[in-house]
């Protein structure tokens, strides 16, 4: 009964989360698996990481790298150094694992696997600060001890391996998803935190713990139902998401203050997962569908409180959101 629980917490959580609702022809890559790629759209300054079925694909403004693997169902890759840490998902269990340049398995961070199927344990959501020091995810590693089987939020030291848990879930929530470090202040991260109104309809709030006080904020409302939030390079500005009564996502910006967060305000509405800001003023790229079968990647700008010029790098909508993807300086 335990595996089963186990099993339908995971299928949960992304529905819950954001799950719900994730020019020169020289520059078009064509992978194996038929994405299209017009890299030629990429800003200069940005290198832009994420993987698909497997394979660690890296984009710039002068073309594609694809590093394959001999782990299929490798997802959510993040650049740590000149190496990748990923999410393996098995079907009972994920672990966490560190990849080189040529998608060699150098080691696992983080085992799933406890060889009983009772116990096994789901990592997923890895965030590299910007010392690249520490690493924040969310697991149920803890079901045994809390006997709560949604994920907390955990950070590991990469010098020492030692863990910390950060943050405990609501219970049967979904519990919290997509920890982001502010790059400006490694003593602030923040994170989903998945709960149940009155009624017990399910929302999210975007909270923020700073290490050094330990003191937990929220930055978002009950009523803005946000998620997948992201720093700008400076941390002065703050991109998330939210949702309508419909259900249809909703991208917000917002500065940054010591209080929280002010000066919100609609980017645009649309079926978008992950909006991410580029090292370039003004600039952002987010996941976007338009049909059922999948996500497409897509760089805008932000002008006048608007999205606008906003362009597709993918094609054949192909991506999966579940992947979401990270950008970092080029």
């Amino acid at each position: 009964m335990r595996k089963i629980r186990a099993f339908i917490i995971f299928i949960l959580i992304p529905l819950i989360t954001g799950y719900l609702v994730a020019s020169a022809q020289g520059h078009k890559v064509k992978l194996s698996s038929n994405i299209n790629f017009d890299t030629n759209i990429v800003l200069q300054t940005d290198n832009i990481s994420l993987t698909e079925k497997g394979t660690i694909i890296s984009l710039t403004h002068t073309g594609t790298t694809s590093i394959p693997t001999n782990h299929s169902a490798l997802t959510e890759t993040i650049p740590v150094g000149n190496n990748f840490i990923g999410v393996d998902k098995q079907t009972n269990y994920t672990s966490l694992d560190e990849f080189s340049t040529t998608g060699k398995l150098i080691k696992t961070l983080q085992d799933g696997n406890t060889g009983n199927i009772d116990t096994m344990n789901w990592f997923t959501d890895p965030s590299i600060d910007a010392t690249q020091q520490k690493i924040a995810f969310v697991s149920d590693k803890d079901k045994e001890n809390t006997y709560v089987l949604d994920n907390a939020l955990f950070i590991e030291n990469l010098a020492t391996s030692s863990i910390q848990k950060i943050a405990a879930p609501d219970p049967h929530s979904g519990g919290i998803t997509h920890p982001i470090w502010d790059p400006a202040n490694p003593d602030i991260i923040t994170y989903d935190y998945y709960q149940y109104d009155k009624n017990y309809s399910p929302y999210s709030i975007i909270e923020k713990y700073n290490m050094q006080s330990q003191t937990t904020t929220p930055l978002t409302t009950q009523a803005q139902n946000a998620y997948q939030g992201a720093f700008s390079p400076d941390g002065k500005q703050f991109i998330f998401l939210g949702r309508n009564n419909d259900i249809t996502p909703v991208m917000y910006i917002a500065n940054v203050t010591t209080e929280g967060l002010s000066n919100i305000h609609i980017l645009a509405t649309g079926n978008f997962a992950y909006p991410e800001f580029s090292n370039t003023a003004s600039h952002i790229y987010y996941l976007q569908a338009q049909g059922n079968s999948g996500y497409d990647l897509y760089a805008a700008t932000i002008t006048n409180d608007k999205i606008s010029g906003s362009s597709p790098i993918s094609t054949g909508e192909q991506l999966e959101a579940t992947s979401g993807f990270i950008v970092s300086k080029k």
